[in-house]
């Protein structure tokens, strides 16, 4: 296997790292203190290619030839290292648009993608602890909080027995703000007999969580790269007792650590995109495996750039506390792989 990124991805890395660096880490304190992205996110990503970057040439977005998951994921591990709740945002669309490409009706890739053109959101909310009923085709129940849904025109649900694609004029969408990706607009969802009209094959929920796992994984990965970046900062810069707390055992230990723990999930991130993008017989198990690692790896990651800190790593004038919040988002989402694969191995002993 060959671990070089060819032209056009490194083109992307370089790129993205420089939007990160300049602006996302820019802007991320003052989005998370006021609980909402800043006003040239739009523009200045829209500029970049993100948000129709997964909509298809012909429906006006950006998307020519197969989307390629191992490319997402190297930019959204650079996103991530930026800010958590602005990399969410700008990676809201993905889903939505490929599995409507993919399997939507020509009605449901109308509707979808004329408001992604426009400059809709749209995200996905998967009901893994059952809270939606589904009686005589009609869905009812509570969704979330899921990120970017406060602003989003569409939503793409996966429960138990359906798939479907919702507009959220027709649910009630009731705006939240947790501790984690403050700035990623969530919102939940409450369906009230709800009968979708956009259905998409049940097997296509295994495909999408996929995607949505590999990402999840990659973003963690770099959140926790981020931290320990923070951290070997400040430990350079911090003197006690007449040297740098960069120089004590414990904390090179530490940073260490973390810094090995954040390779190995950005690379077995990768290695599950690569197996997406190849259609690879363990994709599905490999992307659940990612997202367990890397979610791992960003929580410790994250207490311990807390730790090099001390005091100052609870207090919001730096970036670690944030980072630390963000780190438990990464858990919250697309149910708990672990208890999924135990269930799934007691089924069949």
């Amino acid at each position: 296997m060959d671990f070089a990124l060819d032209d056009d991805q490194q083109l992307i890395v370089d790129t993205v790292r420089r939007f990160a660096d300049r602006d996302l880490r820019t802007w991320s304190a003052d989005a998370d203190r006021n609980g909402a992205p800043p006003d040239r996110l739009t523009h200045v990503a829209g500029e970049l290619g993100f948000f129709v970057d997964a909509v298809p040439a012909e429906h006006d977005g950006m998307l020519e030839g197969a989307w390629a998951h191992t490319t997402r994921a190297l930019r959204g591990y650079e996103l991530a290292r930026g800010c958590a709740a602005l990399a969410a945002l700008l990676e809201t669309n993905v889903e939505p648009a490929l599995a409507i490409g993919k399997w939507g009706s020509d009605a449901a890739k109308k509707e979808l993608f004329a408001s992604l053109a426009s400059g809709g959101l749209a995200t996905l909310a998967h009901d893994s602890r059952g809270m939606l009923e589904i009686i005589d085709g009609r869905v009812s129940g509570k969704l979330g909080p899921v990120p970017a849904l406060a602003r989003a025109s569409h939503l793409l649900v996966i429960a138990k027995e359906l798939v479907f694609l919702a507009p959220t004029s027709a649910l009630k969408i009731t705006p939240v703000t947790p501790s984690g990706w403050r700035a990623a607009q969530w919102a939940t969802a409450t369906l009230d007999g709800f009968r979708p009209e956009h259905t998409l094959p049940a097997d296509s929920a295994a495909h999408i969580l996929a995607w949505a796992r590999v990402s999840l994984a990659a973003r963690a990965a770099g959140v926790a790269a981020a931290g320990m970046e923070y951290a070997e900062a400040y430990a350079k810069e911090r003197v006690q007792f007449g040297q740098p707390i960069g120089r004590f055992e414990s904390l090179i230990r530490l940073r260490d650590d973390a810094e090995t723990g954040a390779i190995a999930a950005r690379t077995l991130a990768l290695y599950a995109a690569w197996a997406l993008d190849n259609n690879h017989p363990r994709a599905f198990d490999l992307a659940s495996r990612a997202r367990v690692l890397a979610g791992d790896v960003v929580a410790r990651a994250t207490i311990d750039a807390v730790q090099i800190y001390g005091g100052y790593g609870f207090v919001n004038d730096f970036p670690v506390e944030k980072l630390m919040r963000d780190a438990r988002a990464f858990e919250a989402l697309h149910g708990d792989e672990r208890l999924g694969r135990v269930l799934a191995q007691k089924a069949v002993v």
